[in-house]
């Protein structure tokens, strides 16, 4: 019979015994050892998060084909170019109605709290996190952009390339009517 340090042992489990079976500081009582959840919780997230590191590092995601980044480049542009004419169209038919709501006495409430708000200096510091963490964050973004990339060229590609530029192209023709580029 093993002896188990009893450091390792905090409780014992309890089986029902029915034949001659060895006393509880066996490994049979060990791996029944209780432990908190949030403990179990932890080291359950811990060994995923170790096994998806090595299952990710195994398999190398080819770098994508420079035309298939300039495309998705150019339909990113083109994609900003819409919202910014959405968002100017939306400030210039807004003008009116926002003048007449500063002009009443709650709107001017408003827009003097919203100028107190900006001013304060919790807000700014706010601001300069959020700005620094999208600095910081921005190659990060762009390494999974272009691994995202690689695994479409690969995996997907084949088989769903020519549908998707189909129905970019037929989506194009809607969206030049409502939320044109240019």
């Amino acid at each position: 019979m093993t002896h188990v340090p009893p450091y390792i042992i905090r409780a014992r489990c309890e089986l029902p015994v029915t034949d001659n079976s060895p006393s509880e500081e066996t490994v049979t009582s060990w791996i029944c050892t209780s432990k908190s959840s949030a403990e179990m919780h932890a080291k359950y997230a811990l060994a995923l998060i170790f096994a998806l590191q090595v299952s990710v590092s195994l398999c190398e995601i080819p770098d994508p084909p420079e035309e298939l980044v300039q495309k998705y480049n150019e339909y990113k542009g083109t994609f900003y170019k819409r919202l910014l004419n959405l968002l100017t169209q939306v400030q210039t038919a807004s003008g009116p109605m926002v003048e007449q709501a500063t002009q009443d006495g709650r709107g001017q409430v408003a827009r003097e709290y919203a100028e107190s708000l900006q001013a304060k200096p919790e807000f700014q510091a706010m601001v300069k996190i959020a700005t620094a963490l999208g600095e910081e964050a921005s190659p990060l973004v762009d390494k999974a952009r272009l691994k995202l990339l690689g695994a479409y060229q690969a995996y997907l590609r084949p088989y769903v390339g020519e549908w998707l530029a189909d129905t970019i192209t037929e989506v194009k023709v809607h969206l030049d009517k409502i939320m044109p580029a240019e």
